[in-house]
């Protein structure tokens, strides 16, 4: 895999292994673009059946999933380009990394705006920092938001401590779904967005969750025994 792209899922997607465990209220596939400044979108698809979440994602040219089992606490990395899969386990209580942010603390206002997107009421928050400002239009009844990668320079809005934008920091682990995500600099130029394009309830085999017939397991060289959440 190229260095980028490795770097994209290690420091991207691991950060939804803390919230993983939250009980999900939607069965189905969530689609969403996510596209920062002028490349090219990126195609995100969210398969949610129970505890279970399977993020599907292609970035440069690659297709990679992951597959978050709370039962098993572990993360299974699929690679169809490469026909593997590597097992990667949650040594610490997956609870204890929730993020606890409020929206005060990351300066998020609630307008009392709302709005219908693909036939979900969602209500508005704005996130603002120094240099942007975030909308992010949040709707009920799609399930748990688990995170697109916090660690990715793709998040817009405001940085935490950790490198998530601020807003990816609030909401995820919690009910309800970013359906339109869009910030904006100091001269209004569109630096980020994120947009649910299709919601497909129901439907999901528990085939979804598991590595497909043929893929060979696969241990990176200096992945094993990782522990996303440090000592535990």
């Amino acid at each position: 895999m190229k260095t980028r792209f490795r770097s994209l899922l290690l420091g991207g997607l691991l950060p939804i292994l803390a919230v993983a465990a939250q009980a999900a209220d939607f069965e189905g596939r969530v689609s969403l673009s996510m596209t920062a400044g002028k490349d090219r979108a990126m195609p995100v698809t969210y398969t949610m059946k129970g505890t279970m979440l399977r993020m599907d994602i292609e970035a440069e040219g690659q297709a990679m999933a992951s597959i978050i089992n709370p039962e098993k606490k572990e993360m299974i990395m699929l690679m169809p380009d490469q026909q593997m899969y590597m097992v990667m386990p949650i040594k610490a209580a997956v609870e204890a990394a929730v993020n606890e942010a409020d929206l005060k603390q990351h300066n998020i206002e609630k307008t009392g705006r709302t709005d219908t997107i693909l036939g979900y009421k969602c209500e508005e928050y704005v996130s603002k920092d120094k240099h942007t400002v975030t909308e992010i239009w949040i709707a009920e009844g799609l399930g748990t938001f688990m995170g697109l990668g916090g660690g990715s320079p793709m998040m817009g809005g405001g940085r935490s401590r950790g490198g998530a934008g601020a807003w990816e920091n609030v909401f995820k682990g919690k009910p309800g779904f970013p359906m339109r995500v869009i910030t904006r600099d100091a001269k209004s130029a569109e630096t980020f967005k994120l947009e649910v394009t299709k919601i497909e309830p129901g439907g999901v085999s528990d085939a979804d969750f598991q590595p497909p017939a043929g893929y060979q397991k696969f241990q990176m060289p200096g992945l094993g025994g990782l522990n996303p959440f440090g000592k535990g």
